[in-house]
């Protein structure tokens, strides 16, 4: 399901270098946080794991 940006969230999470996310399990209990790297491209965000794909 695509997220529609607004112009305040792309300027916002566009401009940050690293972000820290977490997701969340099966039984609703959060992982850890892990450190991603996000770049805006026109009206995009794209994320990289700092771990990377697994």
């Amino acid at each position: 399901m695509a997220h529609s940006w607004t112009e305040a969230e792309l300027t916002k999470i566009g401009g940050a270098e690293e972000l820290q996310i977490s997701s969340n399990r099966r039984d609703g209990t959060a992982r850890p946080y892990v450190a991603i790297w996000v770049v805006r491209a026109d009206n995009q965000l794209y994320v990289r794991s700092a771990y990377g794909f697994r």
